[in-house]
């Protein structure tokens, strides 16, 4: 984290990457997961027995490793470092220190780093389904204890719909989704007014003038 000139506290990846691990910020920086990698992780990641937890082929899916096996490795490694958990779904970013070129040997040091992008990444991914499952499960407990006292929950179900989407909405849709689903202010052009609105508003005034009273201005 680092502050803005506007005061703000902002992450850094490449400030992260050059305290943590110096020998990988050298590396070559083409090595950010494209629009397409992040797509193909999280269509392999939903349809898995446990989406939140990244899969050991997940490194082969990103284009990390073309070799199902080394991405298997590539998990067992991450296990043993601690930064994976055989019992959590966890993503344990602090254990990504200067071993870690050593603990990961079995890849080059471009795709160590994509190793590392591909760790925010899904750890992000997990907080984002986080937020949007807990609201799920906490309009279905809404939904059913309206439909037990014969409260109407249409509005309800059609949040319910929308967060179905949104949990499966791939990466690369995300932005023209909330783009699309915005609407933009309308504008609505003024009218001019009738010339009986005219006449009238004229009568108006000149009967206010001989009461004298001043219109407001």
């Amino acid at each position: 984290m680092y502050r803005t000139s506007s005061g703000n506290h902002k992450f850094s990846f490449s400030r992260f990457i050059n305290a943590a691990v110096p020998n990988l910020a050298a590396a070559p920086h083409q090595n950010e997961l494209s629009d397409l990698e992040q797509d193909q992780v999280f269509e392999y990641q939903i349809l898995v027995e446990n989406p939140h937890k990244l899969d050991p082929l997940a490194s082969f899916i990103a284009g990390i490793t073309r070799s199902k096996t080394v991405s298997g490795k590539i998990h067992s490694a991450l296990i043993k470092n601690g930064v994976f958990s055989e019992d959590s779904q966890a993503i344990n970013t602090r254990a990504i220190t200067p071993n870690f070129p050593h603990q990961l040997s079995m890849i080059s040091s471009f795709a160590q780093k994509k190793l590392v992008n591909l760790l925010f990444f899904w750890e992000e991914e997990q907080q984002r389904w986080r937020v949007l499952q807990e609201e799920e499960a906490e309009i279905r407990t809404v939904i059913g204890a309206e439909r037990e006292i014969g409260s109407a929950t249409g509005t309800l179900e059609t949040r319910l719909k929308e967060l179905e989407g949104l949990i499966r909405l791939k990466p690369s849709l995300r932005s023209s989704h909330m783009r699309d689903a915005t609407p933009l202010p309308r504008y609505t052009p003024r009218r001019r007014p009738s010339q009986a609105q005219v006449e009238a508003a004229a009568a108006e005034a000149a009967a206010a003038a001989q009461a004298g009273v001043h219109p407001p201005t």
